[in-house]
């Protein structure tokens, strides 16, 4: 395989409370991985195993987790000195072994797998101790939700989706200074094209799932290898793969180049549906509402402008497709009197995500920058940290970096100080 093996270690937990019938364990910080047990007692007996984040408020541990796991096991011992290394593995911190009195426990520990990372490659030194926190979130969260893919999470879905993976190969990478998984992700969102040229969203896996905003942005994977390689042989490998996703959507374009009403792709804008910022446009599964919405458009022409910057790369002929998309944009979505972009073609809202896109790919005027700014710091209006990467990306591409650091250190429920205080 063109990847490394994962790295599965042994770690002690820092804390092992015994009392009769049962030991609670506590490992320090949350892991990728499962709890090693060695007991021994007669053949029948049963072994109560319960793992979580979390403790309830009189200590025990939340088993029945809020992302939906259960994470409660029983296992059977077969006689003698019995040894348990769960074949599956958990999202977790705390632990609790529950068990009869013809049981004796002998070991615990904790089993900790992820892929091949070194903490010390890449450091953040820094007096501010809120963004040193949050530094140390996010390094852990790439470093134990990548497994043999870029995972969501490593509790309640264990699939590679594009979206997100876009995120933390990019994080990845700057983390390790290699580019194997990343690559490895491409390849098999590439394979996706044989079920549907616009690709699927997760890869690899049985699970047919698709969604538009997350097609749209393959190319940023391409994209970042590019950067961190200069391998200009690996970009045309999958050029053929791009050019097809646009084939795809310009199936759905318009007679301005605008792409209207995808039906066949789930038209995400941010999910759950609560931080979408009350997005004006009827986003229905499985088909969306009739006309054109602002976020896959931006979407579209962003795919557009990386196809483009791969000609250039490759030295191809450009297709120029984006210029005409660009300017059919604006005139659709502009709205002057705000100095913002609207939702849709009909709307006089102006959303978070309307304009976080458009900023990052550098189709706000100059003349809006200052309403983007302010729309971004006003209080109560969020979205999720997904799209929030690309808003924070359109401040930098400003250079407007005070009010970036101050949403990426924003002390509201909806940034990852929040995520620390949780």
């Amino acid at each position: 395989q063109h990847t490394e093996m994962l790295t599965v270690y042994r770690r002690e937990p820092e804390v092992i409370k015994k009392e009769d019938g049962c030991w609670s364990v506590d490992i320090g910080r949350e892991i990728t991985g499962s709890l090693c047990i060695k007991a021994s007692g007669p053949p029948g007996e049963k072994v109560e195993i319960l793992c979580g984040e979390e403790r309830e408020e009189d200590g025990s541990v939340r088993f029945d987790m809020r992302c939906g796991c259960c994470y409660r096991e029983i296992w059977t011992l077969d006689g003698g000195i019995c040894e348990l290394e769960p074949y599956d593995y958990k999202g977790f911190r705390y632990g609790e072994i529950r068990f009869g009195s013809r049981v004796e426990i002998l070991e615990v520990c904790a089993e900790v797998r992820h892929y091949p990372m070194e903490d010390a490659l890449c450091t953040l030194k820094t007096t501010d101790e809120k963004l040193a926190g949050i530094f140390s979130i996010c390094n852990n969260a790439v470093k134990y939700g990548t497994q043999e893919a870029y995972l969501d999470c490593p509790t309640r879905e264990k699939g590679q989706y594009l979206g997100d993976a876009v995120i933390t190969s990019r994080s990845h990478v700057w983390l390790t200074g290699k580019t194997d998984m990343l690559r490895k992700c491409i390849d098999q969102f590439a394979l996706t094209e044989k079920i549907c040229p616009g690709l699927m969203a997760v890869a690899p896996g049985a699970f047919m799932q698709e969604i538009a905003d997350f097609s749209l942005l393959w190319s940023q994977l391409l994209l970042t290898d590019h950067v961190f390689t200069g391998d200009r042989e690996f970009l045309r490998k999958y050029y053929e793969t791009a050019k097809g996703i646009v084939h795809y959507f310009t199936g759905y374009e318009d007679e301005k180049g605008l792409l209207d009403q995808v039906s066949e792709k789930w038209n995400l804008v941010d999910w759950p549906e609560q931080y979408r910022d009350g997005y004006d446009f009827p986003l229905t599964r499985p088909e969306v509402g009739e006309g054109c919405h602002n976020v896959v458009n931006a979407l579209w022409f962003g795919f557009l402008l990386m196809k483009e910057k791969m000609e250039r790369v490759l030295d191809l002929p450009r297709t120029h497709q984006s210029q005409r998309v660009g300017t059919a944009f604006l005139k659709t979505f502009w709205r002057w009197d705000r100095k913002l972009f609207a939702d849709s073609e009909g709307s006089a809202h102006c959303s978070l995500h309307a304009n976080l896109y458009p900023a990052c790919f550098g189709l706000t005027p100059a003349v809006g920058e200052d309403a983007y700014e302010r729309l971004l710091r006003t209080p109560g209006r969020a979205c999720g940290p997904l799209p929030m990467y690309f808003a924070l990306r359109g401040l930098g591409r400003m250079g407007r970096y005070k009010t970036l650091y101050r949403l990426l250190t924003r002390e509201d429920e909806y940034g990852w100080r929040n995520m620390l205080r949780e």
